[in-house]
């Protein structure tokens, strides 16, 4: 049996290749053999990766000029059918990059699927910070595009699109200040701002209806959460707030000044859309073998067992606030030990590079589909 596998054609084993949807399954195919490890195109970077911006990130503008990096800021890859006259990205949700002409007054806003190609014409909308998806077009028919948009002088708006309208509907009810986070969770959208406001709208997905806001209202922490529950002045010493989808329910991930108490905290939240107020609840130091990776705007949950280049039960936090200094964090939810990732020295002679988004493409990319 052994030499059977060991003799399979070169070609099929490229197609076999092609099948697989892990980085973890393109890497076992090249252990089996020498043979195999000849025949296959290697990956061309393991998942995720960063899109980085030729400007610093201030949560107010799209990503603008990008690039796309390796998690520790080394040049990652460039794709081979990039659309041409798109150079702008502003969002990369689910594996897409929505991508424009223009950053301040776009006349062409789509969305791309690098590895299929496929492109998702949106109306324009001038000017765009940032688009997200409620799910992922090529696996479902019932998904959302959503947008925002700057309203002076710090504050976002947000619209929604479907399929087929001939334009976005918006602005939504409740205008949120500077957006710190983005989650779609069983069929509501879920925003949280610098102020800690938290908005909740349900996208009405699969009807016609236009989303409908459930509550708006602040964070607090609740009694389960002792550690912050101690914390008099809990707000003061809270950067920002996350929340995303891991498993099937959401967290949220506290980023704290000064790593005191720690650097981050991981909690679930103890409410329901219809509950009154937002609170933190239950304290979470383990994520079964998952990792969280924060950016700006989304968030995303990913599995180290088909993502070998991760570490399981940990946080990769995007550094946005620190020039030239920290590209990336990644904290261990177990141990509390923190990787500092310096800015990358490839990139201090340059005239900008900073770390935006984590981008994870819907598939592996092998390197005879890049340059």
């Amino acid at each position: 049996m052994a030499a059977g596998w060991s003799s399979l054609p070169a070609d099929l084993l490229s197609e076999i290749s092609g099948r697989l949807i892990t980085d973890a399954d393109q890497l076992h195919a090249h252990q089996v053999c020498a043979h195999w490890r000849a025949s296959i195109s290697p990956p061309a970077a393991y998942r995720p990766w960063v899109v980085a911006a030729r400007q610093a990130p201030d949560g107010l503008s799209p990503v603008g000029e990008y690039s796309l990096q390796l998690p520790r800021g080394v040049p990652g890859v460039d794709f081979k059918a990039a659309p041409p006259g798109l150079p702008y990205c502003c969002g990369t949700p689910r594996g897409w990059l929505a991508l424009a002409d223009d950053v301040r007054s776009p006349t062409r806003l789509v969305l791309w699927e690098p590895h299929s190609g496929t492109e998702i014409p949106l109306p324009c909308l001038c000017p765009v910070v940032q688009v997200f998806l409620s799910g992922d077009p090529l696996e479902s028919s019932h998904w959302m595009a959503v947008a925002t948009q700057l309203r002076r002088p710090r504050a976002h708006i947000l619209f929604f699109w479907r399929p087929g309208d001939a334009a976005w509907s918006g602005p939504a009810a409740v205008p949120c200040a500077k957006l710190h986070s983005v989650e779609f969770h069983e069929g509501n959208i879920y925003c949280i701002d610098r102020m800690f406001n938290v908005s909740i709208y349900d996208l009405k997905l699969g009807t016609a209806s236009p989303p409908v806001l459930l509550r708006c209202f602040g964070m607090c922490p609740s009694q389960a959460s002792e550690s912050l529950e101690t914390h008099k002045y809990w707000k003061d010493c809270v950067r920002a707030v996350h929340v995303v989808a891991c498993r099937g329910e959401l967290l949220l991930v506290l980023l704290f000044h000064g790593r005191r108490p720690s650097l981050m905290e991981v909690y679930r939240p103890a409410w329901t859309p219809a509950e009154w107020p937002f609170q933190v609840g239950e304290r979470v130091t383990d994520l079964g073998g998952y990792a969280l990776f924060l950016g700006c705007g989304d968030a995303v949950a990913l599995s180290a067992k088909e993502y070998p280049a991760i570490r399981g039960n940990c946080v990769y936090y995007l550094v946005h606030n620190l020039p030239k200094k920290h590209w990336a964090m990644v904290y261990d939810l177990g141990t509390g030990d923190v990787d500092d990732i310096p800015y990358p020295e490839v990139h201090k002679q340059e005239n900008g590079c900073w770390p935006y988004s984590w981008f994870c493409p819907r598939r592996p990319f092998l390197k005879k589909q890049v340059v």
